[in-house]
């Protein structure tokens, strides 16, 4: 499944559970070119001798949340295209160097703890040793839900975070989802996954509360998240019905959500597909029905949207869902 505008970094994750990418699937002289193939909003170049070694394990979540246990050889690699959401990540072997923000370098190794990347900004990511990590690519606007305005806290794309009790836990299940996540079915992987990324906002709303990172317009931010997910069944649902019931003009409320990185059409859009997702679960539901609950007018609409989103028709969905 592509992840769609919203997660445009990972090409093929096409599975309701975790997803193996190997470079041995590719002959020794092709696994570099195999790898670099699979991320599509990142420039990448090999630092090392070929052949290519690389692997990684991923699974996503209803609510957009992404984990990935990676292992790779020597890497550079850039983003090229913006990215909607930002990582946390712990690295567990090696060490990563990431330069952003003017002139500034922040290098990342297994003693580091967790680190939240702001996939956004510009920035370029070497390993001349190569790596080992756990990452979670969570969509901006629940980074923003949690975290306010400011989730970095400074002019640059990355920022260290504090060990806490809740961030120790983070850990854990991070290093537990990539121990026994490859063998899990597609509903324990869901479990797993909702676990995982409860935690991971936990943490991250803990972090910014003890910072004192919310203002006024954070506050506002949440409220309209918080409508958009009360409304998320509604059909004709919109900006303009959104501004109304924030009382602010459309230009504010575009303006609140552009600060952020973010637009409010696709996050109204992105809140109901992942909704749809969710409801492809209950067997009782047709995807008509589904549809309808999604505040989408017809099954052949909603069909459309979410292949786009995701990658695979609604029904392919519910079929990997039910695949034992």
């Amino acid at each position: 499944m592509t992840l769609g505008e919203g997660m445009k970094e990972l090409a093929p994750l096409r599975s309701a559970r975790m997803l193996r990418l190997d470079t041995a699937a590719a002959r020794p002289h092709e696994r570099f070119d195999y790898w670099r193939a699979q991320f599509t909003g990142v420039d990448m170049a090999a630092l090392g001798e070929a052949p290519y070694e690389a692997v990684a394990t991923l699974c996503q979540g209803d609510d957009g949340v992404l984990f990935t246990d990676i292992r790779c050889d020597p890497t550079a690699a850039r983003y090229v295209d913006e990215l909607d959401h930002m990582r946390l990540s712990l690295v567990t072997e090696g060490g990563v160097e990431i330069s952003h923000g003017r002139d500034q370098r922040h290098l990342i190794t297994a003693d580091a703890g967790l680190n939240l990347l702001d996939c956004k900004q510009p920035s370029r990511a070497d390993s001349s040793t190569g790596y080992s990590a756990h990452l979670i690519a969570l969509p901006r606007a629940l980074v923003h839900q949690v975290m306010g305005g400011d989730p970095i806290g400074y002019e640059g794309a990355i920022r260290t975070l504090p060990e806490t009790a809740i961030g120790l836990m983070l850990k854990a299940q991070m290093r537990a989802l990539a121990k026994h996540g490859p063998a899990m079915s597609a509903e324990e992987a869901h479990a797993a996954m909702a676990a995982l990324s409860a935690l991971a906002l936990g943490y991250l709303q803990s972090v910014s509360a003890a910072a004192g990172d919310a203002g006024a317009e954070d506050k506002r931010f949440r409220t309209a998240c918080a409508l958009i997910a009360m409304t998320k069944e509604s059909p004709g649902f919109n900006a303009v019905a959104l501004a109304g019931m924030l009382g602010c003009s459309r230009a504010s409320l575009y303006r609140l959500f552009d600060r952020r990185g973010l637009s409010v059409s696709a996050y109204i859009r992105d809140t109901r597909l992942n909704h749809g997702r969710t409801l492809l679960r209950e067997r009782r539901l047709d995807v008509g029905e589904v549809a309808l609950r999604c505040g989408y007018g017809d099954a052949s609409a909603f069909g459309k949207a979410f292949r786009r989103r995701f990658g695979m028709s609604p029904r392919e969905w519910r079929e990997e869902i039910l695949r034992n």
